[in-house]
């Protein structure tokens, strides 16, 4: 069952001069059309600028759409006021490229998650140690560290609770923009089985996005390669890793190493 729906999604901007707009427009979403099935992962791969992430803050209502729509759950996004997106917005967690820019530094990372945990319902004074505790062991981490900073930890752990915050709410679709590029290759695999093993288990929707095409094969389910603001390629992650259809895809492919355990 499809849970999220891509229509003929546009995002243009125009382009300007000293004088204003000249007229033209850089199509950096150019009439994408994609669906998620529930409890699948997508990987949306393509080279930096591709549009990948201007997609992404699409799909969280960070950038209104040109033109197109995009439908969760069966819910038009486009067609909600801003306070009704605030309260959808729990349905839909990003997680962030950089671990070391997506934390608050001034909040210890108990404050951070039991903001995270009270967004859907207020979390009672007496609940919040053992919810966090329980939030931490979920994602790899030592429970007896929830009162330090994010300073005090190393970019793998940072990425997981950043991973912990957008699960708190209880949403059905994670978007993960770059998850992993900022960490070492040694931490990614980890990184990256732990999302699956999420994704599983709490039944989630994920769109995993990069620009390593060999990062995205070894987590996603299906495939959907863009370039220049379009869809060029669309399969099961098997399907276009063995048989590409497109040249663009292939060329990736060559230069793409592959993530091992």
């Amino acid at each position: 069952m499809a849970y999220l729906k891509i229509r003929q999604a546009s995002v243009h901007y125009p382009v300007r001069s000293t004088w204003g707009t000249t007229g033209e427009v850089v199509r950096a979403v150019d009439n994408v059309s994609l669906t998620v099935e529930k409890g699948r992962i997508l990987g949306l791969v393509g080279e930096s600028g591709c549009g990948k992430s201007t997609l992404s803050r699409a799909i969280m209502q960070l950038q209104p759409l040109t033109s197109g729509s995009i439908i969760l759950n069966g819910t038009n996004l486009s067609e909600l006021s801003a306070a009704e997106v605030r309260r959808r917005r729990l349905d839909f967690q990003m997680i962030f490229q950089d671990p070391y820019a997506s934390l608050n530094p001034r909040f210890s990372i108990f404050s951070t998650l039991v903001e995270a945990l009270s967004r859907r319902d207020p979390l009672p004074r007496k609940e919040r140690e053992q919810a966090v505790a329980e939030l931490m062991n979920r994602v790899g981490l030592s429970p007896e560290h929830m009162y330090k900073y994010p300073h005090e930890f190393s970019g793998g752990q940072r990425q997981r609770i950043a991973i912990a915050r957008a699960i708190a709410p209880g949403p059905a679709l994670l978007l993960a923009d770059e998850p992993v590029s900022a960490l070492d290759v040694s931490i990614q695999s980890q990184i990256l089985n732990l999302l699956t093993d999420l994704t599983r288990e709490l039944k989630l929707t994920m769109i995993f996005i990069s620009h390593d095409l060999s990062v995205v094969h070894y987590i996603a389910d299906d495939i959907a390669v863009m370039r220049r603001g379009q869809i060029v390629e669309y399969g099961s992650a098997e399907d276009v890793f063995t048989t590409p259809q497109h040249e663009y895809t292939r060329t990736l492919l060559s230069a793409a190493p592959r993530l091992t355990d």
